[in-house]
């Protein structure tokens, strides 16, 4: 959430998310689908905070208290009903302060890193990003590797040829079927 803040803009809000073992997602308010390089540089500077290792501080706080602190911006993905607030924060709240009930790491170095596998754009205004991390990750790149290597023994090619012989391989079957 804070990665996605940082690159599109402080109107990006976190509407909802969804975390499993094997991936999740974040859906922010933002008013256009995203471009490649806005899903680069929001995993750039994901991977950058985990890099840091940064302490992620959880303290309970009365919620007059916390909101009078932080404002309502705590309440990112939805209202805690809580009258005693789970606040967790990245870098003393320069990076992101959180109202959250959920399970958090310690350290950011702990997630390991962050593979964004895919964004969509959902209903007006929202757009959802997919992602994967730590173990999931690397299993999600290995699956990614074995995908090309697979793809260039079937044509024949290397992966610096994979793109030009699908595309050999495209037009020769748009040709035949023509035929």
């Amino acid at each position: 959430n804070a990665a996605a803040r940082r690159v599109l803009g402080n109107h990006v809000w976190q509407h909802s998310a969804f975390k499993d073992v094997d991936k999740a997602r974040i859906d922010v308010t933002h008013y256009e689908a995203l471009s490649e390089n806005d899903l680069e540089e929001i995993e750039k500077f994901a991977n950058k905070m985990i890099r840091e290792n940064l302490k992620v501080l959880k303290t309970f706080i009365p919620r007059h208290i916390a909101e009078k602190r932080y404002g309502f911006g705590i309440y990112q993905g939805g209202a805690a009903p809580e009258k005693e607030l789970r606040i967790v924060q990245i870098r003393n709240g320069i990076t992101d302060t959180e109202a959250c009930s959920g399970t958090h790491l310690d350290h950011t170095k702990d997630a390991g890193e962050i593979t964004i596998i895919g964004s969509e754009r959902i209903q007006d205004g929202i757009v959802r990003i997919e992602f994967v991390a730590g173990e999931a990750a690397q299993r999600y790149r290995k699956m990614q590797n074995d995908i090309i290597s697979l793809s260039c023994q079937i044509l024949g090619t290397t992966e610096s040829g994979l793109v030009d012989s699908a595309k050999s391989l495209f037009e020769r079957w748009k040709f035949l079927r023509k035929e």
